[in-house]
């Protein structure tokens, strides 16, 4: 079973696929025949490949094994395999803003950024931190600019790069190695995620889960924005894609045979649009040209949907 596909976003002349069969799969779409094959040892349930990258050509896929592992178009190896997540990754997407990001979400609720550039989880979001926090700016600039020499030991004090508290709440981790045993208790969700969605101004992120809920997060401070959205029943088995439009304003969530319509910062609903297909929608996409959403379900259908939407008013038009 094919458990996710990616557009190579230079040309459509290319697209990958990952699946059930442990492999990673490169496309030709005018001849519709592989072209490079990637074996990974568990079934792979996502693929991902950067928007905005200019100069590498990496596959971010993720797998059951909870290891998230990138794949060389060009060079047609595995460059890479970041290790940290406790349960099997069910979804991924690349950062809207940096080509060196990828974001992956896992079976136990666990939320992790990365930057290929560097060994190691960079940070791991929590749904209990809800502020942002206190002097990290400034924090993390005095780091960049103070020598290894001369940077503290662990214990010692002072600045250090792993554990950032406040007087508001749990804090963001930054993952080093006196962080390591406290990593594992941070959640996003209190249930699987089924969707990392990056926002297109990169000031956002949006994330769900199986535990009902869909949450906006800072995407710089990694901080939960607690916006509140009504209707986001989950039930997932697997990862679900959602979609928004093109300026970031409104989220498209499937939610069994329906499809919720929200307006990101407020969380107001839009539309609440029944029965577009018999059964449960897995995936659905914006077309900006076109002003169209894709729905793909378990009833073997794509649908075509003509969308006029704006935060006053949100209307889809049956269209195959």
């Amino acid at each position: 079973m094919i458990s996710s596909l990616a557009w190579y976003p230079v040309d459509t002349g290319l697209f990958v696929t990952g699946s059930y069969d442990c492999q990673v799969k490169v496309w030709d779409t005018n001849e519709v025949e592989v072209v490079s094959t990637f074996e990974l040892p568990k079934k792979v349930t996502g693929v991902a490949m950067s928007l905005v990258a200019t100069s590498h050509t990496l596959i971010a896929s993720g797998c059951e094994d909870a290891n998230v592992r990138l794949c060389d178009l060009t060079s047609g190896a595995i460059t890479h395999v970041f290790s940290g997540h406790r349960d099997a990754v069910w979804c991924l997407a690349w950062s809207s803003h940096c080509e060196y990001e990828v974001i992956s979400g896992d079976g136990g609720g666990q939320v992790r950024l990365w930057d290929i550039r560097r060994a190691g989880c960079r940070a791991v979001f929590d749904q209990y931190c809800t502020q942002r926090p206190p002097r990290a700016h400034q924090m993390e600039a005095a780091q960049q600019n103070v020598s290894p020499s001369k940077r503290p030991r662990h214990g010692d004090g002072g600045l250090t790069d792993s554990v950032r508290t406040s007087s508001s709440g749990p804090a963001l981790l930054k993952l080093e190695s006196s962080a390591r045993m406290k990593e594992t208790a941070v959640r996003a969700h209190n249930g699987a995620v089924t969707c990392v969605l990056p926002c297109p101004d990169a000031a956002s992120l949006i994330t769900a889960g199986t535990d009902g809920r869909m949450r906006l997060w800072d995407a710089q401070y990694r901080y939960n924005k607690l916006i509140g959205y009504e209707g986001t029943h989950n039930r997932a088995l697997r990862g679900r894609q959602l979609a928004l439009t093109d300026d970031g304003r409104i989220v498209f969530y499937p939610s069994g045979t329906s499809l919720n319509v929200y307006e990101v910062e407020t969380g107001r609903m839009l539309a609440s649009v029944q029965g577009l297909h018999t059964e449960s929608i897995n995936c659905c996409a914006f077309n900006p040209s076109l002003h169209e959403l894709y729905t793909g379900a378990n009833d073997y259908k794509i649908r075509a949907w003509s969308i006029r939407c704006d935060p006053d008013s949100c209307e889809g038009e049956d269209g195959a």
